[in-house]
């Protein structure tokens, strides 16, 4: 790992920390209780359908599979560490994720916030508590993964890869704003998956310079 990371790594994590701790601490929960009120001000059947797509980007088993398909394919095309690195932290956080809900004591919304239209899944892992929210951890990271291999991508086409970036970034926005549209997280649980993911990406990213390309 280069020593330009660990920087943004100690930023980060000091960020996640001090999050923990007023989430513990119960300071978040008026302004979480308004900005989920604020967001559901407009609703409809449709944008809860909509939304919901980004429930299914999030669930463990479509995020497990789709991470061990991307790892697979990185690997058999670069033979690059990488690959490796991306599936250990994906595993690494997903514990620390469900161990954070274990030990900070901060309940999610109520059922009057819920406009899930469907309540499904064939792996389901019950906490007790929301912090911080899984989904939004495991949809960003492999977001992420696709936004970084986007930035090793050595391409004439400039745009096209802009564009992309653009799509993920939109993406990943969608994301948070999905959880707390469907009451199934708080804003603070939210920004906790982001941090999550921001880190654990940025532990798994070997630069540039030693990716592996086919002859």
């Amino acid at each position: 790992m280069t020593k330009d990371k660990w920087p943004v790594i100690f930023l980060l994590v000091s960020l996640f920390f001090i999050l923990t701790l007023f989430v513990a601490k119960q300071v978040t929960r008026p302004f979480d209780l308004a900005v989920t009120q604020l967001v559901q001000t407009y609703t409809s059947p449709h944008l809860d359908y909509g939304l919901y797509s980004f429930t299914l980007l999030g669930s463990i088993e479509f995020s497990c599979f789709a991470v061990l398909v991307m790892c697979g394919y990185l690997y058999r095309k670069y033979e690059s560490s990488e690959a490796f690195l991306y599936l250990f932290f994906f595993v690494l956080f997903s514990f620390a994720e469900l161990v954070w809900k274990y030990f900070v004591t901060y309940t999610g919304p109520g059922p009057e916030f819920d406009r899930n239209p469907f309540h499904w899944g064939f792996v389901a892992l019950a906490a007790p508590y929301s912090f911080p929210s899984g989904h939004t951890f495991r949809s960003v990271f492999l977001l992420g993964i696709w936004y970084h291999r986007l930035s090793l991508k050595e391409s004439s086409a400039l745009w096209k890869v802009a564009a992309q970036k653009s799509v993920v970034i939109l993406l990943i926005l969608g994301v948070g704003y999905s959880r707390i549209y469907l009451g199934d997280h708080w804003l603070s649980d939210v920004l906790g998956g982001y941090l999550m993911a921001g880190i654990g990406l940025i532990l798994s990213s070997e630069p540039p310079e030693h990716e592996l390309r086919p002859a």
